[in-house]
């Protein structure tokens, strides 16, 4: 997939220097840099418990580093999914009201009250995450699938600039997960602005990403940047070989 841009250079939407996340003053990860622009779709990519999605939260401002700087567009353009597990028990019971959620600055208070015209927004926003029909249901009844694009409208709602994803198919079958992706995809391209998407199954993140972010806690590895100068590096080649053979495949003339 590949996105255009008339403005010889995109918006900057968020930018990383020398940038340390961890606990207190016990960083996880070496210090990072990186600029996303938008019109990117970023991939972090490491295995369960290398510090993505502590270095997620920090980089939209929910964690404080612990050296360094993020710098980022107001919070209120940053729609954030955060991995399920965090809200499954704290959701309410019809699709609609988590939509709503998504206009709340802090991500995470459901409130009773909306300004007018929110409940109109919301459904604008199921609808770009292909959900429309799913408005009055209760949210315990929908499938995987179902469920993350309930979420993903949450993150719409307030039209972001930045749209960043913690482990959005962790839950879903093939099918599904493909789904997703090809959502994202539409989204970006009908919309100024960026993904960062955190997962650590590869498949159809190499496909789509146009750079990435390769974390490795045991390694004391961060590196970013485009994709195929984070596939070079030697130790993303041996730690994913068969991804790198698929992804070169997928993008030879």
């Amino acid at each position: 997939m590949t996105t255009t841009n008339t403005d010889t250079v995109a918006a900057e939407l968020l930018r990383a220097s020398a940038l340390r996340v961890g606990w207190g003053t016990r960083a996880l990860l070496p210090a990072l840099d990186l600029v996303v622009r938008e019109g990117e779709i970023w991939g972090l990519i490491g295995k369960n418990g290398a510090g993505k999605s502590t270095l997620i939260r920090t980089l939209i401002g929910v964690h404080d580093p612990v050296s360094g700087h993020a710098r980022r567009v107001d919070r209120r353009l940053i729609g954030y999914v955060p991995q399920r597990s965090e809200w499954e028990s704290a959701v309410p019971a019809r699709v609609i009201d988590i939509t709503l959620g998504g206009l709340d600055a802090g991500w995470s208070a459901l409130l009773p009250f909306r300004p007018r015209g929110s409940r109109a927004r919301a459904r604008a926003a199921l609808a770009a995450a292909q959900a429309a029909d799913l408005a009055e249901r209760p949210y315990t009844a929908l499938s995987e699938g179902q469920k993350q694009r309930v979420w993903l409208a949450r993150a719409l709602i307030a039209e972001p600039r930045l749209l960043v994803l913690d482990e959005p198919t962790s839950a879903l079958d093939p099918d599904a997960e493909r789904a997703v992706f090809e959502l994202i995809a539409r989204l970006l391209a009908e919309r100024r602005l960026a993904v960062m998407i955190a997962s650590h199954e590869l498949g159809l993140l190499m496909r789509h990403a146009t750079h990435l972010v390769y974390v490795d806690r045991e390694a004391a590895l961060a590196i970013a940047g485009p994709k195929h100068e984070v596939m070079a590096h030697e130790h993303f080649q041996r730690r994913y070989p068969l991804e790198l053979g698929a992804a070169t495949a997928e993008t030879a003339p």
